[in-house]
């Protein structure tokens, strides 16, 4: 990543084992998939045709040479991803009826609660956006991590997009999960939440806590089958989603942001600049990114159901600045 790429996605690369066979405790099969939000956001990205990177950590084992060879097959940038003496994360991943999944994550003490500080090197932070998931706090190596990409993009003058994706079982207890996430929140330009993040950080109170912590940020509000609103300088606009038969919604709202930012980006839009506050092209953003979430949720994965996408690829071509 040596010259400026388009997107650094910060975080997770994990391998998702799906539960294929629920018969017997000894005779249960799994399928191996692509995971974590930062790996699935990068993937969706490359496919889109932007130059994105990914900052992460895996370990010197099969899972973590299996990932990253999964991600350079989808000419994702992975010249930034360490390879340290750890196990590389899982999550075991079951589905109900409705297809909504529940994880079991095994990753205490993985490859990717260790990044830290010093793996983050300076030529990966030169990119116009970069994507920080909260969930890239619930290690103190971490969050030195996150600090150094923070600091090194605002120098490169790129866009912070923070991703809430709350997960409290990751952190040691919740009002520790709600000051880490509320300190961070002000940093970012670009602040993603659904409905479910924003109640595990405040209840009933969400957008409050958004007031609170990130007033002077986009918002790219997600709520399910009723919608998305972008709430920003450009006053508020809205979309619906596409209503489709979801078979596994892992990885939808990582299709979803990932279809903003490349509209976002290939627009050369920044904050301080005119496109910004053009409502027009947040409504682009916002229904490409309903596009790829209703393929993302066709067929079980995180990526595996974002195929096909030259349709969608011609449309965020179409914003370039």
């Amino acid at each position: 990543m040596s010259a400026v790429r388009d997107v650094a996605c910060f975080g997770e690369a994990l391998c998702d084992l799906y539960e294929t066979d629920a018969g017997s405790s000894l005779g249960r099969t799994f399928q191996r998939e692509l995971g974590g939000a930062s790996a699935n956001c990068a993937v969706t990205l490359a496919r889109l045709g932007l130059k994105v990177g990914l900052i992460a950590a895996v370990g010197k084992d099969d899972v973590g040479e299996a990932l990253l060879a999964d991600l350079e097959a989808e000419d994702v940038d992975v010249s930034h991803v360490a390879r340290l003496d750890a196990p590389t994360g899982l999550a075991i991943v079951r589905r109900d009826a409705s297809g909504i999944p529940s994880f079991a994550p095994y990753r205490k003490g993985t490859a990717d609660q260790l990044l830290a500080a010093a793996h983050v090197k300076d030529a990966a932070l030169k990119v116009r956006y970069a994507v920080v998931g909260t969930s890239a706090l619930v290690t103190p190596e971490l969050r030195g991590a996150v600090d150094k990409l923070i600091a090194g993009v605002k120098k490169a003058k790129g866009v912070l997009v923070l991703d809430l994706n709350v997960r409290p079982s990751l952190y040691p207890d919740v009002d520790t999960m709600r000051k880490q996430v509320g300190e961070l929140a002000g940093h970012f330009a670009l602040v993603k939440a659904s409905e479910r993040d924003l109640g595990a950080l405040a209840g009933k109170r969400g957008l409050t806590w958004l007031e609170d912590h990130a007033k002077s940020a986009t918002w790219l509000l997600t709520r399910g089958e009723n919608g998305a609103a972008a709430v920003g300088a450009h006053g508020q606009t809205t979309a619906p989603t596409r209503r489709v038969r979801c078979v596994d919604a892992t990885g939808a709202g990582d299709a979803f942001l990932a279809g903003v930012i490349a509209v976002l980006a290939s627009a050369g839009a920044k904050p301080d600049g005119k496109e910004w506050k053009d409502a027009k092209l947040w409504m682009r953003a916002l229904e490409t990114g309903h596009l790829l979430a209703a393929k993302a949720v066709s067929a079980v994965g995180a990526t595996t159901g974002v195929a096909n996408v030259s349709d969608i690829r011609a449309k965020v071509k179409a914003a370039k600045k």
